[in-house]
């Protein structure tokens, strides 16, 4: 089936159409929570970043997934490009790592460090050429996903800040239906997508990510 390409909704060469833009990133982020609160600070995820470029015409591609892995290190690096849909132009370019060496990253499978790695790669690329634009619309323009180190660090000061935290907590899957979904699941690949489709809850819980390890563990043994 051919793909049908249409002009992109705004143009990045001019200041009305991106102050509009900015506006709508602004509006579309906070309604649909795509950014996430980190010691008092809003920064987009990458589902944000994607709709930017997206409004604009660029298209991130994956171009390079290296395997830097040692013995005792689970280790990736991704190169991503993005580039004019229409014309196919090379825009920016992005490179980016994850380990699971990452103090959040420890319980990671080999597939998930991968997935990460790509995925900041497509918001360094993107924030390499529209990190101004997120700026305009009141975020921080550094990818969420870059900013994994900051999570687990308790602010010394401000403690308002961690009430204000909890306040725009989003209402939270279901745990005790992801460890039943878990437990019930007989395929790779239900398993792999129960897991991306709770993907930033299942990482933020040690004992989830336990459970997935060792339920992908049986699955593959029974596979032998």
């Amino acid at each position: 089936m051919e793909i049908q390409l249409t002009n992109p909704s705004y143009e990045l060469i001019n200041k009305d159409s991106m102050l509009k833009l900015s506006t709508e990133l602004s509006q579309l982020i906070k309604e649909k929570g795509l950014s996430s609160n980190i010691q008092g600070k809003q920064f987009v995820n990458v589902e944000g970043w994607q709709f930017a470029g997206a409004s604009l015409g660029l298209m991130p591609i994956i171009t390079i997934t290296t395997d830097l892995s040692k013995e005792d290190e689970i280790k990736y690096m991704a190169t991503c490009e993005v580039r004019n849909i229409t014309s196919g132009q090379l825009v920016a370019t992005g490179i980016a790592l994850c380990s699971n060496k990452e103090k959040t990253k420890r319980y990671f499978d080999e597939y998930a460090i991968l997935s990460m790695a790509q995925t900041r790669a497509i918001g360094k690329a993107y924030r390499n050429l529209l990190a101004w634009l997120m700026k305009a619309a009141g975020f921080e323009a550094t990818p969420a996903e870059e900013m994994d180190f900051a999570k687990d660090e308790t602010p010394t000061k401000k403690p308002k800040v961690i009430e204000v935290e909890v306040e725009e907590v989003p209402v939270q899957p279901n745990r005790t239906q992801i460890i039943s979904d878990t437990q019930a699941v007989t395929r790779m690949k239900d398993l792999t997508e129960l897991f991306f489709s709770h993907k930033g809850y299942i990482e933020s819980d040690e004992a989830l990510m336990k459970l997935m390890k060792a339920k992908k563990e049986s699955l593959t043994t029974k596979k032998k």
